[in-house]
């Protein structure tokens, strides 16, 4: 009988620990604890996720503690949504599993997300759900392209020098991602501009990506028409003016027909003029006269501030923003983190405050705090320029309402293209964006996690704390086992 209960209980152990999460996560930086963002997702996932590990879970485990963290996450994940499920498949071993990615790249320890009802997947390698920082950072500083970087991470990271290059975890980031991806039964396509010496959009293209966008390029002299299945144009600091035959194919874009219903995000480079100047022959004059038929100017200048409670580093071009309270921000406005940005133009609002004309509208969205001035493009050298402090605008919304339909057309302006770019830990940034996004597509699902850092993995123990285990140890648990032993010897004795 003894015997039997014991194997029961260990049945009811194993079928509990499968279901619930029965573990502690006595590292120092919760690499085994699922963020809140990740869980307050998985409780709202409907759609059947089933996430393959191209591995059997010995050898994936195997690999080290960073994918003893990975998958245990993974377990997690599943524990907190029957919908998504865990399976670990060896790519020798399921040829008919890897068939039907023939053409894409499918290695050991790689995941697949996918779903059968949208029939959609993405792959995921270990140089997308681990962070490399420091490796990525060296090899920038060689002056490596960051082409060759992803290449060097995949070929490093999944090798026996693993332990060298990675330094934390992003998969929970990547899984949501994905899953934001596989999920959408109505993916919203955004389409970057291309060939008129547009800057690195690759932050904001990736940041994109991981929340469900459906990210693409686009060159406007190579097509008649932009695809009116495309939901956002975003033009990301070009330094070459578009001539009007393009600019026309942006104007039919957003009319769609006279449905409405497009969007255009332009975000403004630090090296060009708007305005035809002396000191510069190949100002924008075309794009300046398209975005000032929306009522928005760019400044032929670089906003500075004055006030060193705003300033970043001492450095006067650098300085924290003032989100507005609008629908674009979400739960940005207000929070405890902060709105960075650099080289801001101003964006000017033409027609005044609270003005509209034809039928377009204005809100703004970010503006810098009291203090701030312009410096002239003509004038960066020069540091006594005179002063004329005030407040100015870094981005905004001009919008047109179709009449019947409610369905609205947007031009997005930001003053800089570094906005997207800044990712500190107390940034809300990348947050902005990705409300901004949300809002205007209507989708409600937005997350960005942190990744996991492997650099400190330990328990730590205070005085306190080793006192305790010191008692129970050493005084409590002995002497319950002596007053047990001889409760059952005077039982005994006695019969």
């Amino acid at each position: 009988l003894f015997l039997e209960a014991v194997v029961v209980l260990n049945v009811i152990v194993n079928i509990v620990s499968d279901r619930f999460d029965t573990t502690a996560d006595l590292s120092d930086s919760g690499i085994y604890t699922l963020d809140e963002e990740t869980t307050g997702y998985l409780d709202k996932l409907t759609m059947d996720v089933t996430v393959s590990v191209m591995n059997s879970e010995t050898d994936f485990e195997g690999g080290g503690t960073y994918y003893k963290s990975v998958n245990e996450l993974l377990k997690k994940m599943a524990m907190q949504n029957e919908h998504f499920k865990v399976q670990y498949l060896q790519i020798d071993q399921n040829p008919v599993f890897t068939s039907r990615f023939n053409g894409e790249t499918l290695s050991t320890n790689y995941i697949v997300v996918e779903s059968a009802e949208t029939g959609r997947h993405r792959i995921l390698t270990p140089g997308s759900y681990f962070s490399c920082n420091a490796f990525r950072s060296q090899l920038s500083q060689y002056g490596y392209p960051e082409t060759y970087i992803d290449q060097y991470v995949e070929q490093y990271v999944n090798s026996s020098y693993a332990s060298r290059v990675i330094d934390g975890s992003n998969i929970e980031q990547a899984a949501i991602s994905a899953m934001l991806y596989v999920t959408n039964t109505d993916p919203v396509r955004v389409a970057f501009t291309e060939g008129f010496g547009e800057g690195d959009a690759g932050t904001l293209s990736s940041l994109l990506s991981k929340n469900g966008y459906d990210v693409e390029t686009i060159n406007l002299q190579s097509v008649s028409e932009i695809d009116s299945d495309i939901d956002y144009i975003v033009m990301y600091a070009p330094t070459m003016d578009y001539d009007n035959d393009n600019l026309d194919k942006l104007a039919k874009f957003l009319d769609n027909d006279g449905a409405f219903g497009k969007n255009l995000v332009f975000f403004s480079s630090s090296q060009v003029y708007y305005t035809k100047t002396d000191e510069d022959s190949t100002a924008l004059v075309n794009l300046s006269a398209f975005l000032a038929e929306w009522g928005i100017q760019i400044g032929d200048s670089i906003i500075m501030q004055t006030n060193s409670n705003y300033t970043y580093g001492n450095m006067p071009f650098a300085h924290v923003l003032d989100i507005q309270d609008t629908d674009f921000a979400g739960n940005v406005y207000g929070n405890s983190l902060f709105t960075y940005d650099a080289y801001v133009r101003p964006v000017i609002q033409i027609w005044g405050e609270d003005k509209s004309k034809s039928s377009i509208e204005q809100k703004v969205l970010i503006k810098t705090y009291d203090g701030a001035y312009l410096q002239p493009l003509s004038e960066l050298s020069n540091s006594s320029f005179d002063v004329n402090s005030g407040v100015f605008n870094d981005a905004i919304c001009a919008y047109k309402i179709h009449s019947t339909s409610q369905e609205v057309s947007r031009v997005v302006a930001f003053g800089s293209e570094m906005f997207p770019t800044v990712s500190y830990s107390n940034s809300n940034n990348q947050n902005f964006l990705v409300n901004t996004f949300n809002y205007i597509s209507g989708k409600t699902d937005g997350v960005t996690i942190t990744s996991k850092n492997f650099e400190t993995v330990g328990f730590d123990m205070n005085q306190g704390s080793a006192n305790v285990l010191a008692i129970i140890l050493c005084i409590v648990i002995p002497i319950l086992v002596i007053v047990l032993g001889i409760v059952i010897w005077v039982r005994r004795r006695h019969r």
